[in-house]
């Protein structure tokens, strides 16, 4: 029997003991419109008492959700600090690998900017708010880049980078699929 269920079957009990007594102590005698308010009165009363035991019944156990969240988030956050630590060299390393990448194609800095900016997720509107330009000017540079690369698509440019860090070649039809720089498996697909 749950918690919930003990503390309902004993309120109904002390509910009914409430009446019981009630009627006991009177002095007048027993009508159904003086029966009726004494039962309104004690269920008010049973009532506000079971509210607040509910209440704070809950307010405990969102008290202890919270602590339990606060931990799990701690944890995360070290967790989180940990991995960044390990993969410090890891980073860096593509980092330098990506600007390497950049030099070779030949992107310009303003044109390098708004590839990592591209690669990170923003939008071309974010990056002139952050560039303090003009989305054309984005939209020019990022043309820039996939003219210069030979990608047709921010996809194919997070992909050429990422391709290796993710999962393995998959195989189809016993051939090894794997993208090239222009985005095309080695079976022709797109």
């Amino acid at each position: 029997m749950s918690r919930a269920m003990i503390f309902a079957a004993a309120a109904t009990g002390l509910f009914g003991l409430l009446i019981a007594l009630e009627v006991a102590q009177s002095d007048e005698p027993l009508t159904w419109g003086g029966f009726a308010v004494d039962l309104f009165e004690t269920a008010l009363l049973a009532g506000a008492v079971a509210f607040t035991a509910f209440g704070s019944q809950a307010s405990r156990e969102m008290r202890r959700e919270r602590t339990r969240l606060l931990g799990d988030l701690d944890r995360a956050q070290r967790e989180g600090e940990h991995w960044r630590q390990a993969s410090r060299a890891h980073v860096d390393g593509l980092s330098r690998a990506i600007t390497a990448q950049f030099t070779d194609w030949g992107l310009t800095e303003a044109e390098g900017e708004v590839a990592r900016l591209m690669l990170k997720g923003l939008s071309h509107k974010e990056i002139a708010t952050l560039r303090d330009c003009s989305s054309a000017t984005v939209r020019q540079h990022a043309a820039a880049v996939y003219r210069k690369s030979g990608l047709t698509s921010r996809a194919q440019l997070t992909g050429f980078f990422l391709e290796d860090l993710l999962a393995p070649a998959r195989e189809r039809g016993g051939l090894t699929v794997v993208a090239s720089p222009a985005g095309r498996t080695d079976d022709g697909a797109k």
